[in-house]
């Protein structure tokens, strides 16, 4: 038998690479090669990485008022201080669903009509309101193109639209749909429990929740759609090195813009929720003082009703839409366009955080009035 070890399986290799001086550099290269390889299929998934953290941040951002409403009524020991849960939750879907679904087109039908009055008729009213559906900078294409929004924003007709925009195809509709979620849902709520809920203060803790858990839901869904109009932002340059920081970029800006709605648009929404419930309340209250003699069932006073409840919430939230809108119209922007100097950003905050204030006194005098601060 000979001494040598026999490997069957292994071949020789016949080549110069792996022998000599040459050989060795050759392996050596060769080894490197081997080394970086692995490293550019994973590049576009660490940049992608890094891009998706801001969105999933903002996301988080949007959905944590939400979660904490729920986690304050569910950790509630007193049974009878606690709102169902449950309830809230339907509240948050429908609304944030099938009422934002019919917002959205009661919206596009009273926009186009509005756009016909103001605009003197059919093909000036669609050229507007494409316009506006531009809501990102990289959609204005050319100079000329903002030559031509600057001067449509200076029409008298343009901010016309815009101030019935705010206040009645914007701010009223969303605030009735608020309205008609929360008397639907109290409604329910009646009909399922009517001696546990029976307390004034239980009664109007219901009141309050549900109506906030309403705005929750609207706030939640329109949030996430500015954001991911934020997130769609084109890169801007066709360069293949310069797409990873444009895509950074965008992320970074939907971040910012999931923070503005989360600090802004979230409290807006709910407080003008909240004061929806409040004046419900104190509705109430007052029908049943003064008793069976009055007749509250007629359509006009159902209607008349319902604005005396919705028209504080309506106000406030028609002019934050129209600061919005004329800020970005002094820009030089049909709709609304979110600014990039930091000192119309600060500005546009500012204004906002001061109606907010306001709005924020008033719902708690409104509170005290019903004996709940």
């Amino acid at each position: 038998m000979s001494d040598t070890p026999t490997h069957p399986n292994v071949k020789r290799s016949t080549t110069p690479a792996s022998h000599g001086k040459d050989g060795l550099l050759q392996k050596e290269t060769i080894q490197l090669r081997v080394q970086k390889v692995p490293f550019l299929p994973r590049l576009p998934f660490l940049v992608e990485a890094r891009t998706k953290l801001p969105i999933i941040g903002g996301l988080l951002l949007t959905c944590s008022p939400s979660i904490y409403l729920y986690s304050l009524e569910t950790s509630r020991d007193d049974h009878h201080q606690r709102t169902d849960p449950n309830l809230l939750v339907w509240t948050y879907f429908l609304t944030g669903t099938v009422g934002i679904a019919v917002a959205m087109l009661v919206q596009s039908i009273l926009a186009y009509l509005l756009a016909f009055l103001c605009f003197n008729g059919h093909t000036n009213a669609t050229t507007y309101l494409a316009e506006t559906m531009k809501t990102e900078h990289d959609d204005i294409k050319d100079e000329a193109h903002r030559r031509r929004r600057l001067e449509m924003s200076r029409r008298p007709g343009y901010w016309v639209f815009m101030l019935f925009f705010s206040f009645v195809v914007a701010g009223l509709v969303e605030e009735v749909v608020k309205y008609i979620a929360t008397t639907t849902m109290l409604g329910l709520l009646a009909q399922r429990s009517p001696s546990s809920h029976g307390s004034r203060i239980g009664s109007a803790r219901d009141h309050i929740a549900i109506a906030v858990s309403a705005g929750l839901g609207f706030a939640t869904v329109e949030n996430i759609a500015f954001f991911a109009a934020a997130r769609r932002r084109k890169p801007s340059g066709d360069a293949a090195p310069a797409a990873p920081n444009e895509s950074q970029k965008a992320a970074m800006f939907a971040l910012l813009t999931a923070v503005e709605r989360v600090l802004l648009g979230i409290p807006g929404h709910a407080m003008t929720a909240a004061l929806i419930g409040v004046n419900m309340l104190v509705r109430n209250h007052q029908q049943h003082r003064l008793g069976h003699g009055h007749d509250f069932s007629g359509a006009s006073s159902m209607m008349t009703s319902a604005w005396l409840v919705v028209r504080d919430s309506v106000l406030f939230h028609g002019c934050s839409n129209f600061v919005l809108f004329a800020v970005s119209a002094a820009e030089g922007n049909v709709g609304w366009v979110h600014p990039r100097r930091a000192r119309t950003v600060c500005f546009v905050l500012a204004v906002l955080a001061g109606l907010q204030a306001v709005l924020a006194l008033v719902l708690r005098a409104r509170l005290c009035r019903c004996g709940l601060c």
